[in-house]
């Protein structure tokens, strides 16, 4: 009898300090996320269409239900295109907010500093919209998952489609950093591979968000191409674009951007944009033909007023990437869904189609589709013709190529620092 009122009081105790406290027990508190985008600027465009894909996402999920019977609760940040911004604000999701999750962010050379904190914070990112495929790879962390393709598979998918087409002589215009370079070197290697007769003549390093394009232009035209690779994005690929059309670069030389599709460079250059571009797109609104992609369309539509961009859908099926984890591991506890993807892979369907999440380096698996540029009177910008795609197990990175890739980054951080050593004696 004394047991059982001892027992009733320490309840009693433990209900009175949670009153005091005003907190909730955890399964009943809010699952925090944390959203960081470039949502100002020139490249703003991207965040926008990410923060509004979390607020179509949660609103549905928390209409369900939530996850795991607990509402979902997001915060967002613009992180310009500053990696130490960014840094500081995964910091303060973690320490001021108590997010469990962050999701973001849009440049791989920012989301490189966020994935730092995250590993050493444990708490997990969600990549869904940088590319860089080191963030999977030589850089991979346990506690990122990437939840749209990579450069590697935008690269290798964009030289299956080339190869047949016969350009022997190739140069590279990108963004001076990470993605830029991971994209032209995965490039070349599957290129190479498949026609071996290809020649590389050039690379051109512009800075992210450069205004004068001219002298690039010139150079491409004197060093006379059959064809040039260009990772650039948004309105950097959008003042190329317009800035090489009075010199005539489209009508002498083709170009491939594999990040073409994207509706932040084809909306701006309207008719504009030249016919019979190659582009790729890790999501084109108007495939597939699918119930749950007319919807997505449609629903994004209603609400926000403009169709739903790639960084819309990837960012949408990032958050369901979430709920699909949480749900497997009974838990929002970063260590429980870690060792319950890794336990086997993580299927999940959303409007682009099913993506698979692989155990061995979170990267996601899924086909990627290239296309020709056509104008639509009925939409007032280009869409694509001559689709193909390319299947995932075309390009997505074999287990033995990720322990080459991780070893060979051991190695090079091992004589990074031996050489910083014999330099402080």
């Amino acid at each position: 009898m004394r047991k059982s009122r001892w027992i009733a009081a320490l309840v009693l105790m433990c209900i009175g300090l949670l009153l005091v406290s005003g907190e909730a027990p955890a399964q009943q508190r809010p699952i925090k996320i944390g959203v960081m985008f470039v949502m100002s600027g020139p490249m703003g465009g991207y965040g926008k269409h990410g923060m509004q894909a979390v607020q179509l996402a949660v609103d549905e999920i928390n209409a369900e239900g939530g996850i795991l019977g607990r509402k979902v609760q997001a915060i967002y940040e613009d992180t310009k295109l500053q990696a130490q911004r960014a840094s500081e604000i995964a910091e303060k999701f973690i320490r001021q907010d108590g997010v469990q999750f962050i999701i973001g962010p849009t440049s791989s050379g920012v989301a490189v500093a966020v994935s730092k904190v995250a590993n050493e914070k444990r708490r997990i990112l969600i990549l869904t919209q940088a590319a860089a495929d080191s963030l999977t790879g030589a850089q991979f962390g346990r506690y990122q998952f990437a939840t749209l393709s990579n450069a590697m598979m935008h690269s290798r998918a964009g030289a299956y489609y080339v190869a047949p087409k016969g350009y022997k002589r190739w140069m590279c215009i990108g963004p001076n950093y990470n993605y830029g370079w991971d994209s032209w070197s995965q490039f070349k290697t599957k290129l190479k591979e498949l026609q071996p007769d290809a020649e590389f003549i050039g690379e051109i390093w512009p800075k992210l968000t450069e205004p004068d394009f001219t002298p690039f232009i010139q150079k491409i035209l004197e060093d006379k191409p059959d064809a040039v690779w260009s990772p650039l994005w948004g309105m950097d690929a959008v003042n190329f674009i317009k800035q090489g059309l009075p010199l005539g670069l489209f009508d002498k030389v083709k170009f491939a951007f594999p990040d073409g599709a994207a509706l932040e460079t084809l909306k701006p250059l309207g008719k504009e944009m030249p016919e019979g571009i190659y582009v790729s797109a890790r999501y084109f609104f108007l495939t597939p033909d699918s119930d749950m992609n007319r919807k997505f369309v449609k629903d994004y539509m209603e609400r926000f007023k403009e169709y739903p961009d790639y960084m819309a859908e990837e960012t949408y099926a990032g958050v369901y990437f979430l709920k699909t984890a949480v749900e497997r591991a009974r838990s929002a506890d970063s260590q429980m869904i870690i060792r319950a993807v890794e336990q086997a892979p993580l299927a999940w369907e959303t409007p682009e189609g099913w993506k698979i999440m692989r155990e061995e380096d979170h990267a996601v698996v899924e086909d990627v589709i290239w296309g020709e540029t056509t104008f639509s009177a009925n939409y007032g910008f280009d869409i694509l013709k001559n689709i193909q795609s390319i299947q995932a197990e075309q390009i997505c990175r074999t287990s033995d190529e990720l322990k080459e890739v991780r070893a060979n980054y051991e190695k090079q951080l091992k004589e990074k620092m031996k050489e910083e050593k014999k330099k402080k004696k």
